[in-house]
């Protein structure tokens, strides 16, 4: 009689992936939050009539 194991679906590969993703995602907003740079808006010197 053939005894078959049954194999892990192999999900722990791609989770711990998405959590490492994840960490970076956190780690890199937390390092950039405290440095805002300064916002450049276009302004035209004359505006057109139309």
């Amino acid at each position: 009689m053939i005894h078959n194991e049954p194999k892990p679906s192999g999900f722990a590969f791609p989770l711990i992936l998405v959590l490492v993703v994840m960490a970076a995602m956190i780690c890199g907003l937390a390092m950039t939050a405290g440095h805002t740079p300064a916002t450049r808006v276009w302004v035209p010197a004359t505006s057109a009539a139309l």
